[in-house]
């Protein structure tokens, strides 16, 4: 699954680059791109909308399946919601088909997480309060 979110990234970055292509150094400064521009020119360099670049930490793992899928499934409604945010911003039909697409992708990733977290929950062993779980 890591590796199709990396894709959803470059995707992001991808379109970004395709956005800051010809642009002047003013319409850069009017987006508020300036920064972006400054460190990175117009290449690719996955950030959140602050700047903060992206890492592996995002991938969250504790060792228990129930909790791990219970983090998969918030981070997918929270990138669902992200793509939701994006589309308010534009009306660029470019912009827009991929920004669907990728929601969409964030649903069915949510769903599928759900069946799997209610699968374990019906089918793992339950740990006793004094007992390990494996």
């Amino acid at each position: 699954m890591c590796s199709e979110e990396l894709a959803h990234i470059e995707i992001i970055c991808t379109m970004i680059y395709q956005l800051m292509k010809g642009a002047t150094i003013e319409e850069i400064k009017a987006a508020g791109l300036d920064t972006h521009y400054a460190e990175h020119d117009s290449a690719l360099y996955p950030t959140d909308s602050n700047g903060v670049p992206f890492t592996v930490t995002y991938f969250a793992t504790t060792g228990d399946p129930l909790a791990d899928l219970s983090e998969d499934m918030a981070a997918e409604q929270k990138a669902r919601a992200v793509y939701e945010h994006l589309l308010d911003l534009t009306n660029d039909q470019d912009v827009i088909g991929p920004l669907l697409w990728l929601r969409q992708r964030e649903i069915v990733h949510f769903n599928r997480f759900k069946e799997l977290y209610e699968y374990y929950k019906e089918n793992l062993p339950q740990p006793r309060d004094n007992e390990k779980k494996f």
